[in-house]
């Protein structure tokens, strides 16, 4: 839906559970490219290495949803403006208290996804978006 949380890079949109088919022509060929049989679903697992992000699918009969975003770099932001390298103070503030901190990591649930800051310290160390699809 419209206030999912959304990863825009290069004005290609990807979120957990969408359809490979629409972003992977879109983004050009991976650095990387790594399939593995699936724990969870009949196929295979995948996952895509871009230069500063990595995109995981999940088999769903003939096609591939996304089950994981997750950034490598400062050079990809959030939709709302988050970076790796920000203050865990400016994250907490754009995002607000409506997070659930799990071992460490601070995670904001919504439409049926999370969106997951991981923090070094003070500092924004990675950002994950997940499916919650895998957690049943």
């Amino acid at each position: 839906s419209l206030d999912d949380y959304k990863f825009v890079y290069q004005g290609v949109t990807i979120t957990p559970d969408m359809n490979t088919n629409e972003f992977l022509d879109a983004l050009g060929e991976p650095m990387h490219y790594y399939e593995v049989k699936s724990c969870a679903f009949e196929g295979m697992d995948k996952i895509y290495t871009y230069n500063s992000f990595e995109v995981s699918t999940y088999p769903n009969g003939t096609n591939d949803l996304v089950s994981y975003i997750y950034f490598k770099d400062d050079t990809v932001t959030t939709e709302e403006g988050a970076y790796i390298g920000m203050a865990k103070a400016d994250v907490l503030a754009l995002y607000g208290d409506n997070y659930v901190e799990r071992a460490g990591v601070y995670v904001y649930t919504k439409g049926g996804m999370e969106l997951r800051f991981i923090f070094n310290g003070e500092t924004l160390a990675t950002v994950e978006y997940a499916t919650t699809v895998l957690e049943e």
